[in-house]
C-alpha cells in the first residue's frame, strides 16, 4: 500500500532549491505551472534553472535555439538533455513565407514515417503470415473490407493508443489499383475546429498512407477531400499510389495561429507516444514564452484547446510543463483562465524603491496545498537564491 501511495504522490525537483523547499520537496508530477514573470526581473535565469533538470522539451518562440543554448551555457547550465522545438524559425523567420507548405510536409512526412514503421513492428509482433495479402489485386471488395479493414483498424487503434475500435472505414475500394476512400468519424485532429476553407488533417493523411504502404508494400500517398473543420460531416481521405504533390493543401486557407497551435499539439502528441524524446524518463516541457501564443491567437476557445492539450500531455507523461507568461500584459480574463487551469503559479516581479531594485517571488497557487501568503525577496545572478534578510513564510 505504501508503494502505491508514493507512486501516486510522485514529487519532482524544480531545479530551484528554494522552490523545492517551500513546496515540500518539489512539484507533483503531471503539474502544469504558470510562470507569471516581469521581463525586467532577469527571467531567463529562472527559466534556465527550471530547465536544468530532467529531459526537457523546450519550445522557443522569440529566439533561435542556438542563442538560448549559448545563454544557458554562459550561466553555467548543462543543456545536453534539452530538445528544442524551434517555433521561432518555423513561424517568425522570413524564410517561412517563402516556403508556405513546409509545415504541412513536415507533419505529413513525420506521421507517414512513424505509421509505416509502427505498422511493420505490429505485423512482426503478431507474426502475420507473409502471404496474408497475397494476390491482393484479385480480392473482392468484401474480402478487402474483412481482412485488410480489420487489420488496419487494429493497427490504427494501437497507433492512437485508444482502447476502443477506431472510427474509420473503407467506403470505396479498388483492389486492382490499390486505391481507397476512407471515412473517418469524430476525428481528434479537427473535431473542435471550424471555419477552414479546406482540409487540415495532414497528420491522419500521412498516417493512413504510411499504414497502407507498410501492409501492401507499395509507396502510397493520401490527401483529404472532406474535413470536419471545413464543415463536413466527417473527414474523408483518398489513398493510393500517385503523386505526392497531391497531399498538400492550399496554404492561403490556413490561418497562422491555427498552424502554430496544431504544430505545437502534434509535437506534444509525439512526446506522448515516446517519439520526441525517449520512451520513458523524467520530462519537463518549457514554453519560452507562452505569451507568444497569447499574442497570436485571438480566439479564447483556441487558447483553451491548446491549454487542454498541454495539460493532457503533461498528465500522460507524468512530466512538468512550464508556461512563461509576461506579467500584466494580456487580457485579465485570459490570464485568469491560464491561472485557473494551471496547478502551480510562480509570480516573479520587480520592486523599485529609489535606487534599490529588488526581485520578489511568490508562489500564489499550489493545487492541493496552502500557498505561502507572502512574497520573498530573492537575489538573481547566475541562480535564483533567497535573500536571507527576509524570513520565508
Amino acid at each position: 500500500m505504501k508503494q502505491v501511495q508514493d507512486e501516486k504522490i510522485s514529487i519532482k525537483s524544480s531545479g530551484v532549491p528554494l522552490l523545492d523547499s517551500i513546496m515540500g520537496g518539489g512539484i507533483p508530477a503531471g503539474s502544469m505551472v504558470c510562470c507569471l514573470i516581469n521581463p525586467k526581473s532577469m527571467a531567463e535565469v529562472l527559466i534556465f534553472q527550471l530547465s536544468s533538470v530532467g529531459k526537457v522539451l523546450y519550445f522557443t518562440t522569440e529566439r533561435k535555439p542556438e542563442h538560448i543554448e549559448q545563454g544557458a551555457k554562459e550561466l553555467g547550465f548543462d543543456t545536453k538533455n534539452i530538445s528544442f522545438v524551434d517555433i521561432y524559425s518555423k513561424f517568425n523567420h522570413e524564410e517561412k513565407e517563402q516556403q508556405p507548405t513546409t509545415f504541412k510536409k513536415n507533419i505529413y512526412a513525420l506521421s507517414y514515417k512513424n505509421a509505416k514503421n509502427d505498422a511493420k513492428l505490429f505485423i512482426e509482433s503478431i507474426k502475420l503470415p507473409k502471404d496474408t495479402l497475397w494476390k491482393f489485386e484479385f480480392w473482392t471488395k468484401d474480402k478487402v473490407q474483412e481482412v485488410l479493414g480489420d487489420l488496419c483498424n487494429k493497427i490504427f487503434t494501437k497507433l492512437l493508443k485508444t482502447k476502443e475500435k477506431s472510427n474509420f472505414q473503407f467506403t470505396e475500394i479498388n483492389p486492382n489499383n490499390k486505391k481507397f476512400v476512407i471515412d473517418f468519424n469524430d476525428c481528434p485532429e479537427c473535431n473542435e475546429l471550424s471555419g477552414f476553407n479546406e482540409g487540415i488533417c495532414y497528420y491522419h493523411a500521412g498516417l493512413f498512407a504510411g499504414l497502407l504502404s507498410s501492409l501492401l508494400e507499395t509507396d502510397m500517398y493520401a490527401y483529404e477531400t472532406h474535413c470536419q473543420a471545413a464543415g463536413n460531416k466527417n473527414c474523408r481521405f483518398v489513398v493510393g499510389p500517385g503523386n505526392e504533390n497531391e497531399i498538400y493543401f492550399n496554404p492561403a486557407s490556413f490561418r497562422k495561429d491555427d498552424e502554430i497551435s496544431l504544430f505545437t499539439e502534434h509535437t506534444l502528441k509525439q512526446l506522448e507516444s515516446g517519439k520526441q524524446l525517449e520512451a520513458s524518463g523524467d520530462y519537463r516541457i518549457m514554453f519560452d514564452n507562452f505569451s507568444f501564443y497569447l499574442d497570436l491567437i485571438e480566439n479564447k476557445d483556441k487558447i483553451r484547446r491548446l491549454l487542454n492539450r498541454i495539460h493532457e500531455s503533461t498528465s500522460k507523461t507524468h512530466s512538468i510543463s512550464y508556461l512563461y507568461v509576461f506579467k500584466d500584459t494580456h487580457r485579465k480574463d485570459i490570464e485568469n483562465m491560464i491561472v485557473n487551469k494551471c496547478d502551480v503559479v510562480f509570480d516573479l516581479d520587480v520592486a523599485i524603491s529609489g535606487d534599490d531594485i529588488s526581485n520578489l517571488l511568490m508562489i500564489s497557487k499550489i493545487r492541493g496545498k496552502i500557498a505561502p501568503t507572502k512574497r520573498m525577496k530573492v537575489h538573481i545572478k547566475d541562480r535564483v537564491m533567497l535573500d536571507t534578510s527576509q524570513e520565508v513564510v
